[in-house]
């Protein structure tokens, strides 16, 4: 497992898991959708909440200024 681990960390967004690692079982395929599928929520949120930080930060700026 530890090669889809490699693979998940270095290609997130992939979807071409088994062309790559063949002798997977199903179970092993799931799993892995899931924790792409946790990290890409993660990551969206993350994203969200910067971006709205940015934008609150700008917002102040320009109070400031005008």
């Amino acid at each position: 497992m530890s090669h889809v681990y490699w693979y998940i960390c270095t290609m997130k967004n992939e979807i071409t898991i088994p062309d790559h690692f063949p002798d997977l079982k199903e179970e092993g395929l799931r799993a892995v959708a899931k924790r792409r599928e946790n990290y890409a929520l993660a990551r969206d949120l993350l994203a969200k909440e910067n971006n709205e930080a940015i934008a609150h930060r700008l917002a102040k700026d320009r109070e400031k200024q005008g």
